[in-house]
């Protein structure tokens, strides 16, 4: 496998330093090679950034890739934005020789060139697809058989998709199928791709943002879903710190956000307090207790064995 820098963006690692953690737990058990990179910035935000300049939002991106370029390196990214934003600046580049050499004359003054040769992967899509489901599984040493999920995809892990290609961008599968290597359950539900109203926090829409979450949280509830599933720290801020919000003014929903890397962590044989679950603003114990029980019972075959195994059974 060829080695990748990692791209953690601006906040795993200023607000959620245990999701950043349970990554790097994943990916050291899977022996992933990847490396840190000094000079990346933020990658920028779109929504904020890009309404505002265009241009440095480009410049800025195109940056980015750049450094990775010159080191002949991939990306993989734990956050959706940062992949998204990054490889659409990259595919319009790539269509645009005109702005691609306007962008180049500004970055060789500092030193700089973009040439959009590095891949740029979201880390669902590249688990999937450069580590593999049977590898994953493989590793698994305690499944979720039993537990019920709800994935999160988030909008921009698979779009826009022209400049992403990793899934089908309307019925996407990648994340299901992880998911399902774990042994759980991956449920379907109306609202499994709509966006999780994180952005309208950051335009101080935050009522919104909360209608936004409300939506989703009441339809899992419904269905009994056993933990929101998701791989991006917007969407993980939208659904965990709101949701703790929610609750605190007395609006009780009660379902636990992980992250994809925490139940692979765990499903692996880290403990709990290895994937920082304890940090989670929503109580996750829940979720735990469900899959300890799971674990505690015989299992059919057992049982059945141990029936027969009684003197006079036969």
């Amino acid at each position: 496998m060829k080695e990748f820098a990692v791209f953690w963006g601006c906040t795993i690692q200023s607000r959620f330093p245990f999701l950043e953690k349970s990554t790097r737990v994943v990916m050291d058990a899977l022996g992933l090679p990847y490396r840190e990179v000094d000079g990346f910035t933020c990658c920028p935000e779109k929504s904020l950034v890009n309404n505002v300049d265009h241009g440095l939002w480009t410049l800025t991106a195109a940056r980015n890739v750049a450094i990775v370029d010159e080191m002949e390196l991939d990306i993989v990214s734990p956050c959706t934005g940062c992949v998204s934003n990054l490889a659409t600046v990259a595919s319009e580049l790539k269509v645009d020789p005109g702005k691609k050499e306007e962008v180049n004359g500004l970055l060789k003054e500092v030193g700089r060139e973009f040439k959009g040769e590095a891949k740029l992967s979201h880390l669902v899509p590249f688990l999937h697809d450069e580590v593999g489901v049977n590898t994953i599984k493989a590793r698994i040493e305690k499944d979720f058989s039993g537990m019920r999920f709800a994935i999160h995809y988030g909008c921009h892990m698979m779009r826009p998709s022209h400049a992403l290609k990793n899934d089908d961008p309307l019925e996407p599968k990648k994340f299901d199928n992880i998911i399902r290597a774990l042994g759980a359950v991956s449920l379907e539900f109306p609202t499994k791709l709509m966006c999780c109203g994180q952005g309208l926090d950051r335009v101080d829409q935050h009522d919104m943002a909360l209608h936004m979450a409300r939506i989703k949280l009441r339809e899992l509830k419904r269905i009994g879903a056993d933990a929101l599933v998701l791989c991006c720290p917007s969407c993980y801020l939208q659904f965990d710190n709101n949701q703790f919000l929610m609750e605190r003014e007395g609006e009780k929903f009660g379902i636990p956000v992980l992250y994809l890397t925490d139940l692979i962590g765990l499903g692996m044989g880290f403990q709990p307090e290895d994937m920082g679950l304890s940090y989670h603003r929503v109580d996750v114990g829940p979720f735990l207790e469900k899959w300890e029980r799971g674990h505690s019972r015989p299992s059919p075959a057992a049982t059945l064995t141990g029936e027969l195994n009684v003197e006079g059974a036969l």
